[in-house]
Order: structure tokens, then sequence, then C-alpha cells
């Protein structure tokens, strides 16, 4: 049986984790968790009967900003860790997940898929998507000070220098990945890979670092692009069905301001029908009935599969 690695990056909602970790507690599942720093109220042992099975680690490394470089060091960091023990798969998801199948579905899904890459990434050039083109094309020197701040004069200041740093250098023509001997790849950065892609990725470390350190969103940007250059985009899964090529079940389309819907009670039977293996996001403060109600059948999958 393949032993799985579930990278879980949280910052709040201890409650939520609480169920999404007790979800996954089985003897082939792992579960390594960062935790930001910039959180105050995080008591891990709130987590200690969370796992029966599993071993649970958690770590507070990194303050982590939205889009900044230092969500690609929190993933690469979990990499890392778990890499040390050595798994089949390593699932990278959000505090803000949960499962839509059991324990015993998902290590079966991944029996009869394995060696595949579940990755979402967009097959366009960067000439094809100026957005992404702006990301990396530009330095983005402010990325982490301008998310730091919620006030909004200093937001707003180092916002505007930002600003003023892109519109110079595109007066100046930079390009800094012009002669770059990759291309650069885009998608989610949920993301379920092998050991033998964990292993390519920490290889790449110190490259990752020098391309991405000042890319706008390389959390979105880093394993599309390695898995795509060195020998990886061959054994991306392609859906059969209605799943994602990342088995995440993401709602765009009812987002705002560049963020996913929060799954409601409304959803249920959106949700127990989908052919996903995850599903994200949830919030207890929003919602927390779809959340207990999910807990509840996994909970009961898992202990009829026991």
């Amino acid at each position: 049986m393949q032993k799985h690695a579930f990278l879980i990056i949280a910052h709040n909602n201890w409650g939520q984790l609480k169920k999404l970790i007790e979800c996954l507690d089985s003897q082939t599942h792992d579960i390594f968790v960062h935790v930001d720093k910039k959180s105050k109220d995080f008591d891990e042992s709130y987590f200690i009967d969370s796992v029966t099975k599993s071993s649970l680690k958690f770590y507070r490394e990194f303050t982590v900003y939205w889009g900044g470089f230092s969500q690609v060091q929190v993933e690469m960091f979990l990499l890392e860790q778990a890499y040390i023990e050595g798994y089949d798969y390593y699932h990278i998801i959000s505090g803000a997940d949960l499962p839509l199948k059991n324990n015993k579905e998902i290590d079966l899904f991944f029996e009869e898929n394995k060696g595949k890459e579940f990755i979402l990434y967009d097959n366009n050039t960067l000439e094809d998507n100026p957005e992404i083109s702006r990301r990396t094309k530009y330095y983005h020197f402010l990325q982490n000070y301008r998310r730091r701040y919620t006030e909004n004069l200093k937001n707003s200041f180092f916002t505007f220098c930002e600003r003023v740093s892109l519109v110079l250098q595109i007066i100046f023509g930079v390009n800094r990945v012009k002669n770059l001997d990759w291309q650069i790849k885009y998608g989610s950065n949920w993301v379920s890979i092998t050991n033998e892609l964990v292993k390519t990725i920490l290889e790449h470390e110190e490259k990752i670092t020098s391309i991405f350190q000042y890319t706008n969103c390389a959390d979105e940007l880093f394993i599309q692009t390695i898995a795509y250059n060195c020998g990886f985009k061959d054994r991306i899964y392609q859906p059969v069905g209605n799943e994602a090529a990342n088995l995440r079940c993401i709602d765009w389309s009812r987002g705002k301001n560049g963020n996913p819907y929060t799954f409601r009670k409304q959803d249920e039977e959106l949700l127990m029908s989908n052919e996903n293996l995850f599903a994200r996001k949830f919030s207890e403060i929003i919602d927390p009935d779809i959340i207990q109600h999910i807990y509840k059948k996994i909970e009961q999958e898992n202990k009829s599969n026991a």
C-alpha cells in the first residue's frame, strides 16, 4: 500500500483544521502542518487527540503573505520535511480544505493511477497570458511589504511604490526571464505529486529561488514550471470524468475579488456527488454546518472501512 504525506498550510479556523486532520487519520497517511507565524491564537495541544494512526507534525517557520514568495518557501519547507521520511504521494492542501472521499477511496484512486502527477496548469505561453507575463517579466520587490499591512495608508504607500517600479521597468524594457531555458507555466498551487517529482523540485531549489523570488504569486507557477520542463509533463493526469486535473473541487465562478467561493450547506448535493477527492474552500465562520456534514460522513465511512 502506498504512503501519503498531507502537507497542510493553515492560519486560522482551528476547529475546522482539527476536523480536516481527523478525516485524514490513517495508517497510510502522515500529516505535516505549517501554521502561519502571524497566527496569535494557535495552541498545538488542542490537536493532541486528533490522530490515532497518522504521524502529525506542526511547524511555525514562516510569516506567510498571500501572493508573496513566503508561500513558495512554506511549500518547499513542507516538501523537504516530508521527503526525509519518503512517501509515494505528497498532497499540498489548505487548512480551508476538506476531503470529499473517505481514506480508502483516496488510497485506491492513487493506487489505480500510480505514477501520475495531479497538477492543474494552463498550457498557454507567457505571450498568450498578459497577467502571468507581468508577474514573471518584472521584479515585484515589494510583494510581501504591501500585503504585510492592512492599514490603508501603509498598504497604499507600498502599492504605489510597486506600481512606480513596474512602470519604470516597462519603460526600460525589463524582462528578467527573457533568456530563461524553462517555459513558465501557471496553475493551481494545490497539487498531489509523486516522490520523484518532489525530488526534482528539491534539487532545483536554488534555481526556483533565483527565478521566482521576485515573482508575484509564484506559488501558482513553480511546481507547474518544474513539472513541464523537467520530464514530467507527459505524466500529468488527464481527467476521464468530471474531476479537475489536480482533483480539487474549487468554485471560481461564484468567487469574488480573486478568491474562490466558500461552500455552504446549500452546496451539499453538489459536493457529495462531486468526483474530485478534495474541495476548497470552507469556513467555520461562514457556514459550519457544511463542514460538520462532510466531517460526519467521512468519519463514519472511515470507521466502517477500518
